[in-house]
């Protein structure tokens, strides 16, 4: 689901602000400690929500809980933007519920990943460009690994302005330490919430506001492997790039943030060249 966050939102907390009050509560550990503790634990994919076997969610209600997923800022797909607004550096950004896999495509696509663009090209296209972020699993164990200082200054700004739900944030520190109790219970946050603590709005990226239904919260990463798996193989029949492009949203997005694979079939012309309309919420 497409989403602009308030920092008046107390249901959820940036990763940020969430770094400085554990290190508020913590006097051996910095800001930036904690922020770096928090991206490895995504890197990992502690906060992914749940799959559909993990703790007899048949029904899926665990996996649709807003309350287990990460909010990730993507940049709108250029199919979704006026010709002027495709002239914007930066393009505006929506916050959408994600995975590891869905932050590994986003910094990636964005080239915010530390080091060496091309290396990550060869690790994550195997160096055909025939699979899109066909080496995941290789650069999300090699991520976990990374310090938050290898990153630029860009690429720890966007870290900071992830938001995470309070409540499963709560539920990972109490896992892990009893330093942390209710720190983060959004019920008990005028208790804990001192004056001087950071607003959830630092660094934050405008949300663009629009009217009608919103777009579905997979098609910018569909519209970035569309051009990624296009370039790469031009001769692909159509039916075959979206029957793929819908099978990797599935497995990164929640089903309701997917759209069906003949919708992706339909928009497929226009997220190659960049002239389709807006896309709302296409099914």
């Amino acid at each position: 689901m497409t989403q602009s966050i308030s920092p008046l939102d107390d249901t959820v907390i940036r990763f940020d602000a969430a770094a400085a009050l554990l290190a508020n509560r913590e006097p051996n550990a910095t800001p930036d400690a904690m922020l770096e503790m928090l991206v490895r634990a995504a890197w990992q994919g502690d906060f992914n929500a749940p799959c559909q076997f993990e703790d007899n969610d048949y029904d899926h209600s665990q996996r649709y809980d807003p309350d287990n997923w990460l909010r990730i800022p993507i940049e709108a797909p250029p199919a979704t933007l006026t010709e002027g607004q495709l002239r914007l550096r930066p393009r505006p950004f929506e916050y959408y519920e994600g995975s590891c896999a869905s932050l590994l495509s986003v910094m990636y696509s964005m080239r915010l990943l530390p080091g060496d663009q091309s290396a990550w090209d060869d690790l994550l296209k195997h160096g055909d460009g025939r699979m899109y972020l066909h080496g995941k699993q290789d650069a999300l164990t090699a991520l976990v690994g990374l310090p938050l200082n290898t990153y630029s200054e860009a690429g720890r700004a966007y870290f900071a302005a992830l938001y995470i739900p309070r409540r499963m944030l709560q539920a990972w520190l109490d896992q892990r330490s009893s330093r942390f109790v209710r720190l983060f219970n959004h019920d008990q946050a005028s208790d804990h919430h001192p004056i001087t603590e950071p607003a959830n709005d630092r660094h934050s990226y405008a949300p663009q506001t629009r009217r009608g239904r919103p777009a579905l919260g997979a098609w910018p990463a569909i519209a970035a492997w569309a051009l990624e798996l296009n370039k790469s193989d031009p001769d692909m029949p159509r039916k075959e790039l979206a029957g793929r492009l819908y099978e990797r949203a599935l497995q990164e997005f929640a089903a309701a943030d997917v759209p069906n694979e003949t919708t992706i079939l339909r928009r497929l012309a226009g997220m190659l060249d960049n002239r389709e309309p807006p896309m709302r919420g296409d099914a």
